[in-house]
């Protein structure tokens, strides 16, 4: 699920932070660390020191500026077309970047949350691999083809969601196992299964057509 420079970026967003293991383990080995805006108060808690702060700063107060006056910053006018995660992500892709970590993008605004779900969709299906986070919930954007180990302890909830038209998905090692189910677009069909079994790297989602979002619940199973 990776192109070819092989570069991973974190880019953290304003959304409320939220610091667990999983997110710490996604963010490991990051080659680069974009702040947007607020999230420069996830870049605190996690301890990551961004290699560029950039956004309009409607959301900084001028304590937050001063104490990180060392990063280098991008300033941008509050009346723009993109978001501020839309910009660090465009500063991450021109650095060579072509797997994102996204942190601190939901549980914030509806529009914001769904407009970074969207967003991570779009990426994806141009050849990025994406993960999304934010509070206990994580979404894996999977494009016709892959075959993605989600490595989820028993029990943890996920959902499969077709992002457009009628997705195809095979899924091993879950509650529900399917084999060449269709996933039709806007409906429930594949909210709410479950890890469970033993084998390696379960569950195993594949996409054999379509566009899917895989949203895990990880709530306070902190594996």
């Amino acid at each position: 699920m990776s192109g070819g420079a092989g570069l991973k970026a974190a880019v953290l967003a304003g959304g409320p932070a939220r610091v667990t293991p999983q997110l710490r383990r996604a963010l490991a080995g990051a080659d680069m660390v974009m702040a947007a805006d607020g999230g420069i108060v996830l870049a605190d808690a996690l301890g990551l020191l961004p290699d560029l702060w950039l956004g309009d700063f409607d959301s900084v107060t001028d304590e937050q500026r001063r104490r990180h006056a060392g990063v280098p910053r991008l300033e941008r006018p509050r009346d723009k077309d993109e978001l501020d995660l839309e910009l660090a992500i465009q500063a991450a892709r021109q650095r060579g970047a072509d797997e994102l970590v996204l942190a601190g993008v939901f549980d914030g605004r509806l529009d914001q949350t769904l407009a970074a779900l969207l967003i991570g969709a779009r990426l994806r299906a141009e050849g990025v691999a994406v993960r999304l986070f934010g509070g206990s919930h994580e979404c894996r954007p999977l494009m016709a083809g892959d075959d993605a180990a989600l490595d989820l302890p028993e029990g943890v909830v996920f959902s499969l969601l077709s992002l457009e038209g009628a997705a195809v998905v095979d899924v091993r090692g879950a509650r529900y196992q399917l084999a060449g189910a269709r996933l039709p677009f806007g409906v429930g069909l594949g909210v709410s299964n479950a890890a469970a079994g033993a084998e390696p790297g379960a569950p195993r989602v594949r996409v054999r057509q379509g566009l899917v979002a895989v949203v895990i619940e990880w709530g306070e199973t902190w594996a």
